[in-house]
Formats: structure tokens, sequence, C-alpha cells
């Protein structure tokens, strides 16, 4: 019976994880990830095996993956490269932290990679302060505590950290803070450079992770964090890796210079980025996107773009969390010339978009009212992106 059931194991690990490829010049790809390495990507298609660059691919991603985030595990870590990921277990020292996640594993990093430590659990109340926190300009560690509704801190310099206890110096004093009473911690720390990542690996407890190499042999991925650990992670902890770096710009990367939003009724619906209205993905017919924008009518959004870029491409549709009554009219400006222009009801199939954005630096996007006045007008643009 032990041996049955180790040989079921086996089968089951080796299964080919189900992923599908979207390159720079647009179609995508299904397949059974065979393997991955710095340059190429192998799939099995039905009875015969491609292999596609690398340095066409825009992401893979995992559809069967779905999104799990745990309120249980509130203790997320940052890197000064923008990672970011929830782990179940923290020490340090003065030299290396290491943590251990059920995604990530163990891992051992640099302190001096890390920009902050979060201890406690984000609600609507705090999340603004902790953003305000993490954004601000401080020359030494800060130590966050939480009371109430509001968050505090106290400056100076962080030590070592165990289950416990949180050492921490403030001026000729050294201080054990009970750990439980900490709300997180925020380091002192130069700004990184600017090296793209080779592949931004999106978990699916909403993580994120940048990495200098990634590679799959058919069991499990490997990667080189850009702070130069090592990693391991299971086909089904995964939901998309990015290699975009370089290649496009996502709009949900790019703050709008401006922002015009009217109303047609009382409620207010902005615009997001990378998820609905509810928080949720995006979808457009039965289909999840990880990058993309919700936009409700009338929205009017411009962007000053490099003069850079080939192409815009996006998909786009009334998401499918509404009845089928959403109507809107889109209008896409280049330099003030008209891009595209058009209808978009939720009957309709989604619009797979293909601009010409050569000079362009002025990008402008118009979702104005349709003819059911604003209801159920949540526009999504998937995967919207320039192409250089």
């Amino acid at each position: 019976m032990h041996s049955l059931f180790c040989i079921s194991l086996t089968m089951l690990l080796a299964v080919s994880p189900e992923v599908e490829v979207t390159s720079l010049s647009g179609p995508s790809v299904s397949g059974n990830l065979q393997s991955l390495n710095e340059t190429v990507i192998n799939l099995k298609q039905e009875d015969a095996s491609k292999t596609y660059p690398l340095s066409e691919t825009l992401n893979v991603r995992f559809p069967k993956n779905r999104y799990q985030r745990s309120l249980e595990a509130p203790l997320t870590i940052r890197l000064i490269d923008g990672s970011r990921f929830p782990v179940q277990s923290l020490q340090s020292n003065t030299r290396q932290i290491k943590v251990s996640g059920d995604q990530t594993g163990t891992l051992i990093l640099p302190t001096n990679q890390v920009s902050s430590i979060r201890f406690g659990t984000l609600n609507s109340n705090i999340n603004a302060s902790w953003e305000k926190l993490l954004n601000g300009k401080s020359n030494k560690d800060l130590l966050v505590v939480q009371k109430e509704n509001v968050l505090d801190f106290i400056d100076g310099v962080v030590g070592s950290i165990t289950d416990d206890k949180i050492q921490f110096f403030t001026g000729d004093d050294e201080v054990a803070v009970n750990r439980k009473r900490v709300f997180g911690i925020i380091y002192f720390r130069q700004p990184a450079s600017n090296t793209p990542p080779f592949c931004s690996i999106h978990l699916t407890s909403g993580g994120l992770i940048h990495a200098s190499s990634i590679t799959y042999s058919g069991t499990e991925f490997e990667a080189t964090l850009q702070s130069g650990a090592r990693a391991q992670f299971t086909p089904p902890s995964i939901a998309n890796l990015d290699f975009s770096q370089g290649k496009v710009r996502f709009l949900s990367d790019l703050e709008p210079r401006n922002i015009e939003y009217t109303p047609f009724f009382d409620t207010i619906w902005k615009y997001r980025k990378d998820k609905h209205r509810d928080g949720g993905p995006l979808r457009l017919d039965g289909k999840e996107y990880a990058r993309g924008l919700y936009i409700h009518s009338k929205t009017l959004l411009q962007y000053r773009v490099k003069e850079e870029y080939r192409n815009f491409r996006a998909i786009m549709g009334i998401d499918d969390s509404v009845p089928g009554i959403g109507f809107v009219y889109v209008e896409i400006k280049g330099n003030g010339r008209t891009l595209y222009s058009g209808n978009v009801r939720s009957s309709d199939p989604p619009i797979e978009l293909n601009l010409d954005v050569r000079g362009v630096r002025d990008f402008e996007i118009l979702v104005d009212f349709g003819d059911n006045l604003e209801i159920c007008d949540h526009l999504d643009l998937c995967e919207a992106r320039l192409i250089k």
C-alpha cells in the first residue's frame, strides 16, 4: 500500500502544469509546460513539443491556479527591489534575515536588502497610514506601533529579531521590545538600483518576487532573487510569470497626468489598477487577467508617455461580474488623433486592440456613457500595455 501511494504521488507531482503564454506580438498559445531556461520555454501541445523564445514572451499564466490570500498569516516582508510576499516565520540578526513561508520555503536574505516587515494585519482604517510611512523619508529605522486605528512610530536602529523580541536602539539606550506589540518595522535604506528583473513571479498568495533568473526542469521552479537568495516554487504556488520588464510598459504601472470623472448618479466609481471594483481580478469571457485597468463611465485618463513605443495592445470588454446590460462608448487618442472609437456592450465578445502609437507622447482614454445611463458600465482594459 505504501509503495502504491508513493507511485501515485510521484505521478501527481510529475503532471506538467497547464499554462498560457502571451507573446509581444499579441497571440496567446496554451499547452503543458515541459521546461524553462534563460532563453526558451518549451510546451507540449497535443502530441507535439514546441519551443518559444523568452525574448518574445510577455508572460506565462497558470489559468488553473487561483489567488488564495490568507488572513491568518499577516506577516509580510518587502525588499528594496519592490518584492513583497507573506511568510509564516522570521528571525534576523544585523547581517541576514531568515524567513520561511508556505510558498517561498526558507530564504536567507541580506538584511540590507529588506525595506520593511509588517507583523500586524492591515485594515481599511490604517492602510493609508502604513503606506504613507512606507513612502516617507527618514534617516533612521522606524519601529511602528498601532494604537486602535492609529499608527505611531519611534525612530532609531533595529537590531536582531527573534520570535518574541525585537532589539531596538534609540539614542544611547537599547530596548528589547515585545514583538507582539509591534505593528511593523521600516528600515532606512538607500534607493535600489533600477535594474529590471529577468522575471517577476506573481504567487497565488498575492506575493510578488523579482528574480534575476528562473528555470523549470519538470518538477519545480528554481529562482535566484535579485537579492541573491535562491528559492524553489511548486507550480501550484504560481499565478503568473511576468517577463515584460524592458519590453513593454503596462498602463497600470503608470500614473495618469490628468483624471476627469463625471458620475451620472451620486455613486462614485473610481478607476482601478490590476483589479476590479470589488477588489477581485479582471474577468472577461470567463477568463481572469492579472494586469489591466478597470474604468467606469464617464472617465477620461490622460497619460504622458515616452515616444519610444510602437503599439498599444489590450483586450477590452464589460467585466463578467455585472449583468449583461453594460454599454459604454470608448475613444482612444494619441497626440489628439483618434486611434480607436466605438461602442462596447456586455453582449459583445472581448475586443482585441492593436493600435499604432509610434511618435505618440500624449495618450488618452475616454470611457463615456452609452445608452443605459451608467448602469453596469464596468469596462475592463485587460493586459493594457505599450510595446516597444
